[in-house]
C-alpha cells in the first residue's frame, strides 16, 4: 500500500508465533483430501463393474435369444463381467432369464465388498421346423 509520499511500505515480517502455520494447515487437511480421492477411485470401480456386470447379463441373454448352447452364454457373461462371478440361467415360459452376481470390492483399504446383481430376459424365438 503507497504511504503519502508515494513509496510503498514493506509488509511487517511474520510474528515466530505464526511461523509454520501453512505447514500445519497442510498437514491437517492432506489426510482428508487422500480419504475424498480414495472414495471417488471406490465409486469408480464400483460404477465399472455394475456397467460389466449388466453387460455380461444382457450378453448372456442376447447368446440365448440366437439360439447358443448355455454353457457358451454363461462363458460369455463371465468373459464380459470376469472370472469370479456366478451365471445362473433360468426358463419362464418362453422367455430365458440370465441372473448374474458379483462381489467387488470398493475400497481396498477398508475391504468393502457389495454383491452386484443384474438380470436380463429375453424371449426365445423357435423357427418353423424346429425341434
Amino acid at each position: 500500500m503507497p504511504d503519502l509520499k508515494g513509496r510503498r511500505r514493506r509488509a511487517a515480517p511474520a510474528e515466530p508465533a505464526e511461523r509454520g502455520s501453512v505447514t500445519a494447515e497442510f498437514a491437517l487437511a492432506l489426510p482428508a483430501v487422500v480419504l475424498v480421492l480414495l472414495l471417488v477411485l471406490g465409486l469408480g470401480v464400483h460404477g465399472a463393474a455394475r456397467v460389466s456386470v449388466e453387460e455380461g447379463a444382457r450378453t448372456a441373454a442376447r447368446e440365448l435369444a440366437r439360439g447358443t448352447s448355455a454353457d457358451t452364454a454363461s462363458r460369455l457373461a463371465r468373459e464380459a463381467a470376469g472370472q469370479d462371478s456366478s451365471v445362473q440361467l433360468s426358463h419362464e415360459g418362453e422367455y430365458a432369464v440370465v441372473t448374474l452376481r458379483r462381489p467387488v470390492q470398493i475400497l481396498g483399504l477398508l475391504e468393502l465388498t457389495v454383491d452386484h446383481e443384474a438380470e436380463a430376459h429375453v424371449r426365445i424365438e423357435q423357427l418353423p421346423g424346429a425341434p
